[in-house]
């Protein structure tokens, strides 16, 4: 090999270790200097599906009436009420996002509320909040004061909820199959809604859209879903 060849050799490995090099640095900028808007919103969506998936699986049974399973469908009490009912739960402890300015809640009911333009919002009260000495129209508890539900807002960034129900309910097992609504399935009599087993939330932001699942039917101890 002679000199010329030699010296032509370096300058070839120095241009490739040079591209390389600027390559890296590029990267490493890119890397540095990317959105973290995608990241913030991950992370949104994550944090609003651990809450109400724990919250969900927490709940138990209302102490306001003890018909009341865990997870229902009911009414809210106070000003605002929808023309559907809306997916309640009842919960010994109230979780930080909750906040009531005494010390201690002693249970919470919450209702989960979409609204469009505005996202998902939790109405709830506190079980050691006044009471109505009478029950409603329905024979349910109420608060003493219509305006005393607490409304927080959740998620302003869900723009859609689905409901998914395994089949009809008078389908034979091996006819179910699964389905999406817009608005809660009505029951054969017409006179009630049928729980979902799940919901979809859809979250939106600058372009960008995720969809989650969140159980709502609770399972039995033995890891089985209600019949």
């Amino acid at each position: 090999m002679t000199l010329i060849e030699v010296l032509l050799a370096l300058v070839v490995s120095s241009l490739l270790l040079l591209a390389g090099t600027a390559l890296l640095v590029n990267f490493s900028r890119a890397w540095a200097e990317r959105p973290a808007d995608r990241q913030v919103f991950e992370a949104h969506v994550s944090g609003v599906t651990r809450f109400l998936s724990s919250s969900l699986a927490k709940s138990v049974p209302s102490v306001l009436n003890e018909q009341e399973t865990a997870v229902r469908l009911d009414w809210p009490v106070g000003s605002m009420e929808p023309e559907l009912p809306l997916i309640t739960f009842s919960l010994k402890e109230a979780p930080p996002v909750l906040f009531w300015p005494q010390e201690a809640t002693a249970g919470i009911t919450c209702h989960l509320l979409f609204e469009e333009n505005v996202g998902l919002s939790v109405l709830w009260f506190s079980n050691l909040q006044e009471m109505a000495e009478e029950k409603n129209e329905k024979g349910k508890v109420t608060l003493k004061e219509e305006d005393a539900l607490f409304k927080t807002l959740v998620s302003p960034l869900v723009t859609k909820v689905t409901y998914c129900y395994f089949g009809e309910e008078d389908d034979q097992e091996e006819d179910k199959a699964w389905k999406e609504e817009d608005e809660l399935d009505e029951n054969l009599a017409g006179d009630s809604y049928r729980l979902p087993a799940f919901v979809k939330l859809t979250f939106e932001y600058k372009g960008t859209e995720k969809t989650v699942t969140i159980p709502i039917e609770k399972r039995s101890p033995n890891g089985l879903w209600a019949e």
